[in-house]
């Protein structure tokens, strides 16, 4: 197996995965459905690291393979390690980490529940069933070296999901439109580092203080929104942009970015919205017809 050239690029990450693969591995879904752009460096590796090319066409056929609906690709315990957890074997610090994951992942409880029905062939037997249950994407998880957990939004697909381009965190924009920035400034840069670094849960909270102090501030709002957003929670993003957009108003790349969001979550008061403020902007007005084009073709 090809292994990454610079395995010390993937450093960074959401902290309830271990440092190393499986934040690699997190990393990399993220930018086969194109929710990385300009995060630390991660595109540019890619495109130099055959290993991580090819395991982002792999988790591309996943995805496509799954109905492109997954939003975090989480790696499950060990076969091994789910067998030493049900035997109370695992160190106290690998326990608390798969305590945590079994309250999200059915497969894994399911897994731990047969392991307490049975004494015999444990990590054979699991490996067989967890195959099964993902027989419907068996072409493409041949393809990887582990058995993934995909994690669901709830949200409806939006039938514009195909048009949407989530731009990177613009730091300088969102530091501009600050309230308070001298007081506010090293929560924000803390709250978009961890966005940058796909650690969303951090990134949101890191600007609850922000939000605690001054509830409509709209950088902290816009971030917020966007956090939650990467998380699956498409109706509270759509909330959050709301009231981002209220408290003053909206820059081109907050308009772009509240577009792209609308296009995501299939939101066609906020599209059109959001067409309207950009249709005379020379940097945005020929994309925005080509998207009116696409749009009003599918209404």
């Amino acid at each position: 197996m090809m292994e990454c050239t610079n395995p010390g690029v993937f450093s960074a990450g959401p902290d309830w995965l271990e440092p190393g693969e499986q934040r690699r591995h997190e990393a990399l879904w993220q930018i086969a459905r194109g929710k990385a752009e300009g995060s630390g460096g991660l595109r540019e590796h890619v495109e130099v690291c055959r290993a991580c090319r090819e395991l982002v066409r792999a988790f591309q056929q996943v995805d496509r393979a799954v109905g492109g609906t997954a939003e975090v690709f989480a790696v499950c315990p060990s076969e091994r390690d789910l067998a030493d957890y049900a035997a109370y074997e695992l160190p106290a610090p690998i326990r608390e980490k798969v305590e945590a994951h079994l309250k999200a992942c059915p497969l894994c409880g399911e897994d731990l529940e047969w392991l307490a029905a049975t004494s015999a062939s444990k990590i054979t037997a699991i490996d067989r069933r967890r195959w099964i249950s993902w027989v419907g994407a068996a072409a493409a998880v041949a393809l990887l070296a582990l058995i993934p957990l995909l994690r669901r939004s709830s949200e409806p697909v939006s039938p514009y999901l195909d048009l949407a381009r989530i731009p990177a965190i613009n730091r300088q924009d969102l530091i501009g439109s600050l309230r308070q920035p001298q007081r506010f400034r090293p929560a924000l840069e803390e709250s978009i580092n961890a966005f940058d670094a796909g650690d969303f849960k951090m990134a949101e909270a890191k600007a609850q203080p922000i939000l605690a102090a001054s509830p409509d501030d709209p950088s902290a709002l816009f971030i917020t929104a966007m956090a939650e957003y990467r998380l699956g929670n498409a109706s509270e993003a759509e909330r959050l942009m709301d009231r981002a957009e209220r408290g003053q108003p909206m820059t081109e790349y907050r308009c772009w970015t509240a577009l792209q969001l609308g296009l995501a979550t299939g939101s066609r008061p906020r599209i059109d919205r959001e067409c309207a403020h950009l249709e005379r902007s020379p940097g945005y007005a020929s994309q925005i017809r080509q998207i009116r084009e696409q749009v009003g073709r599918r209404a």
